[in-house]
């Protein structure tokens, strides 16, 4: 079981010589700047009883040198404690993306991109303010009130019971308003992660407002929840506003104790004047502690509430992963076999008794109305979601037993809604195969009908594409997946609906030229055009999550179903298009 700080304490082994040497740097730092005023009670006792000026100045040089190397220390402290929170920082950023990509496609259906944004920034900033400042401050707060009330003690006992006094009720304060904190730091980080997702969206859909003129009511939604964040931000200041004033009041109150009963028992000659004049100094330097204190738990409070936020992804348990030592990697031969196979999302049913043998080297179309299952039949292949055992296998083997990385590397997509990375044409093509050379990506972008398009282009393959590949139409969007898919060589194709932006003369143009790469391999083309699929060894009519119709074009005519129907229509839209 998972603890909430496990996340980052893990860390702190690593990084145990700056935790060492820090630890050390606080302990030094308090203890040399602690001395100062009890070597002014010693200066004025000198005073008092007109000891000799050198004795002063002694003391004087003493509690300068202290004071110099109470800074170095102190650099020291901040220069490591510091510098551990943003390696820890780093690190864990670096977890957490790495542990996003492990998640599978149902986790992001649920979780908005804004949100893990957030998470990622603001959520990780306060944690490192936790680990960082916060270890420092509560390290050196600790630390000087400890020694500061032992020596006060020291001094008076009786001096130092009255001046605590006032302080007796601020565990209480930091309890109860510290919970106050957390609960609130916690819906303003919810509500940052709404503002960042509508950011996100805004920005990513900015075609979609644009067209349909939404510009003012994406501004006044937006604007909607700036209000409410900084509303959540308002009521959470007021609250630390109220905690350190507080914190303050009640040291002012020590103070002036201190100063009438300490006052009135130098007067009396109980203590020295230099007694009071040190203890003055102690509880001085209490009075910031006392306020850090505030700050502290709040530091404390924010850090949890977006430790557990960040927690909630990284105690997410991928629903597919490697399960074992003995998993395949070998190269596939391109057999796939479904028996009975049946899969449901989010309690609905996707596909329902699936049974199907594909033999090596084959050819295989899938046709079928809008949400039939064709894609998620496909999916399933490189284990994009869970399969249960038994019921898919690929060269005989379950496709649970095959080594993920092995397996996905294996199976190629192309879909029908390509994502391009804001990179250049080449890069985007690589992206499959990273090592893939100049003359490759040449070749895969002519079997995929895309260089002549590239030529156009002024700055050839090192072309920028934009975000989401915003500069290129939607067929060579198409196209370059296309190139990517087939750049890697893999032993299964899986073509869904990727030709859908071109027109039928490049859709045929790729269809002729891409027949060469599918020989000897697998192939899977999904397809709402039954032009694109008539040439297949088989195909597969998907209606209602079954297989309804399966053979060859010519006898699914024969049997004059579903499949006829379509085609049939289709070749009347042609007609009527033609016209």
């Amino acid at each position: 079981m998972n603890s909430r700080f496990s996340t980052v304490t893990k860390y702190f082994q690593r990084y145990r010589a700056y935790l060492v040497i820090g630890g050390f740097a606080v302990i030094s730092a308090n203890t040399l700047i602690l001395a100062t005023p009890y070597i002014t009670k010693l200066v004025f006792e000198v005073l008092e009883r007109g000891g000799p000026r050198s004795e002063v100045f002694k003391y004087v040089a003493l509690a300068f040198g202290l004071a110099v190397m109470s800074g170095v220390f102190r650099f020291t402290m901040r220069r490591t404690i510091i510098w551990m929170s943003r390696h820890i920082e780093y690190d864990l950023r670096d977890e957490i993306f790495a542990h996003l990509l492990k998640l599978n496609p149902t986790f992001y259906h649920k979780t908005r991109t804004g949100d893990l944004m957030a998470r990622m920034t603001n959520d990780l900033e306060a944690v490192r303010q936790m680990i960082g400042p916060g270890i420092m401050y509560i390290c050196d707060t600790v630390l000087k009130l400890t020694v500061s009330f032992a020596v006060m003690i020291y001094l008076s006992p009786t001096l130092t019971l009255y001046a605590a006094l006032p302080l007796i009720i601020l565990p209480f304060a930091v309890n109860k308003i510290g919970n106050l904190i957390h609960v609130r730091s916690m819906r303003v980080q919810e509500k940052f992660s709404e503002l960042t997702a509508a950011a996100q969206e805004n920005l990513a859909g900015m075609r979609v407002i644009k067209a349909y003129r939404q510009e003012d009511a994406e501004i006044d939604n937006y604007a909607g929840l700036s209000r409410d964040y900084i509303t959540l931000n308002m009521a959470l200041a007021k609250l630390q506003g109220v905690f350190v004033p507080s914190m303050r009041l009640l040291a002012s109150v020590s103070y002036i104790i201190v100063l009438f009963i300490g006052g009135t028992s130098v007067i009396k000659g109980g203590l020295g004047l230099g007694d009071v004049v040190a203890f003055f100094g102690y509880l001085s330097m209490i009075l910031w502690p006392m306020i850090a204190i505030g700050w502290v738990t709040s530091l404390y409070q924010r850090g949890t509430a977006s430790l557990d936020r960040i927690n909630r992804i990284l105690f997410t348990v991928p629903s597919v992963r490697d399960d074992g030592d003995e998993l395949h990697r070998e190269r596939m031969r391109g057999k796939i076999e479904y028996r009975d196979l049946k899969f449901a999302f989010n309690g609905n049913k996707v596909l329902d008794g699936i049974s199907l043998t594909i033999e090596p080297g084959q050819t295989i179309g899938l046709v079928g109305l809008t949400g039939s299952g064709k894609t998620t039949l496909v999916s399933l292949l490189a284990r994009q979601f869970p399969v249960e055992r038994g019921q898919l296998f690929i060269d005989d083997i379950d496709v649970n037993d095959w080594q993920l990385q092995s397996l996905r590397r294996q199976v190629g997509f192309a879909t029908q809604e390509p994502f391009l990375f804001s990179d250049t044409i080449e890069e985007n093509i690589r992206f499959r195969r990273r090592s893939a050379t100049c003359e490759l990506v040449m070749k895969a972008t002519e079997i995929a009908a895309l260089s002549k398009d590239i030529a156009t282009f002024s700055n050839g393959y090192e072309t920028m594409v934009g975000e989401r590949g915003i500069t290129l139409s939607g067929g060579q969007k198409q196209r370059t997946t296309i190139a990517r898919a087939i750049i890697d060589d893999p032993a299964i194709l899986v073509l869904d609906d990727a030709a859908s932006a071109l027109d039928t003369e490049t859709e045929d143009e790729i269809g002729q030229r891409i027949r060469t790469v599918l020989e000897g391999r697998t192939a899977i083309i999904i397809s709402h055009r039954v032009s694109s699929v008539k040439n297949a060894d088989q195909i597969l009519y998907l209606h209602d999550s079954r297989i309804v119709e399966q053979g060859t074009h010519d006898e699914l005519m024969r049997e004059d179903g579903r499949y006829a129907e379509l085609y049939r229509s289709q070749l009347l839209e042609m007609e009527l298009e033609s016209l």
